[in-house]
């Protein structure tokens, strides 16, 4: 009898440990090194076909926007290498088409959408508090990113306003690239706001991170920085830890402390339940791929559409552990996938209607 494959809903800690890459990480035998001057190498660019182009209820637009987005896909790759090669043939590759449908999606409305493909650290690097296995695998993800967003700034933005956006280990990064290429550089002065979603973001090290931003308490303010992380009502995460970039390394940080976190209902900290009825929650429609096999490997070249969520609502709030806690019939149809209350990988689509509107609302007031 072939044994059961553990699964992330009911086995967090056997999942995790499934995946342990089994040697160490080797700075000598890497993926191949994206070339960011090539379009290859970008999963969703200006006047490229893409899922980041899908909509519940609007046509895609090509046209060339006043503003851009450069954002970064989450985790897709969950295999026993520190680091995925950009391979097409991959289910990574295929994952990160239905980030792009179901994250960056919200932005192209408003923004040009460029999100590099990079070599991602895979999903265990998160877990490796023992060696120096994760940050390796860490940092060389980050230096593919660091590569796009020079050739991003340099080649294509070409002066427009901008915002920065990430989920997940694309968020993590996200908070280096900030640090590194816009605070306190002359990028700063075109940049509006960054979603760095699903990641932590301690207050405690704001002002060193960024001294010349803002942690954001509206819906319009500019050169400030977004978070949230989901749970359902009553979630709360009181022993686990996370890995974190600082300016003076890694550091394994509590997530039960202040972070910075803004429910996307009413772009505040503030604690009162509140619903949001321009709000579009989104799902991911498909005809092969399934997001819950973590172990697939191949791309099944899946049809992706997005589509809404009708008749089911929900609030939100943020509670006193800096979670964004939601609650109603939405939540109790989705909460059977939610890892003991966690809904991490519903950040984005649970607020994708939230997230564009106010996108686009960032976007005219910094015109303004």
């Amino acid at each position: 009898m072939t044994k059961k494959k553990p699964s992330p809903w009911n086995n967090n800690l056997e999942f995790i440990l499934s995946l342990k890459p089994e040697t160490d990480f080797n700075s000598s035998n890497h993926p191949k090194e994206p070339n960011y001057l090539e379009a290859s190498s970008w999963a969703a660019f200006p006047g490229k076909e893409g899922f980041q182009n899908l909509s519940p209820d609007n046509p895609p637009i090509f046209n060339s926007k006043e503003v851009d987005v450069f954002f970064i896909h989450p985790t897709g790759y969950f295999e026993k290498q520190w680091n995925s090669p950009i391979d097409m043939t991959s289910a990574a590759y295929e994952r990160t088409g239905s980030h792009l449908a179901t994250q960056a999606s919200a932005f192209s409305e408003t923004c040009n959408v460029y999100a590099p493909y990079y070599r991602q650290a895979t999903y265990f690097s998160f877990f490796d508090t023992k060696s120096k296995n994760g940050f390796n695998a860490l940092d060389l993800a980050y230096s593919d990113l660091s590569n796009a967003f020079e050739v991003f700034l340099q080649e294509h933005n070409d002066g427009k306003p901008f915002f920065l956006a990430g989920h997940s280990q694309g968020a993590l990064h996200g908070q280096r690239l900030i640090n590194e290429y816009i605070s306190n550089t002359n990028a700063q002065k075109n940049f509006i706001a960054a979603y760095l979603i699903g990641y932590i973001l301690p207050t405690k090290y704001f002002d060193q991170l960024y001294p010349d931003l803002s942690i954001s308490e509206s819906s319009i303010d500019q050169k400030s920085i977004i978070s949230w992380c989901t749970g359902i009502e009553g979630f709360s995460r009181s022993r686990a830890k996370s890995l974190l970039w600082t300016p003076n390394g890694w550091t394994l940080e509590r997530m039960d402390q202040s972070l910075v976190c803004q429910n996307p209902f009413s772009w505040n900290a503030q604690h009162d339940w509140v619903d949001d009825p321009d709000n579009i929650s989104i799902r991911l429609k498909s005809d092969k791929l399934s997001l819950a096999d973590y172990y697939a490997t191949k791309n099944t070249y899946s049809k992706l559409s997005i589509e809404a969520i009708p008749d089911l609502s929900f609030e939100a709030r943020v509670s006193h552990n800096s979670m964004v806690e939601t609650r109603g019939p939405l939540i109790e149809k989705i909460k059977r996938f939610a890892n003991e209350g966690d809904l991490h990988n519903f950040d984005m689509s649970l607020f994708w209607g939230a997230i564009r509107n106010n996108v686009n609302l960032r976007a005219k007031a910094y015109a303004l």
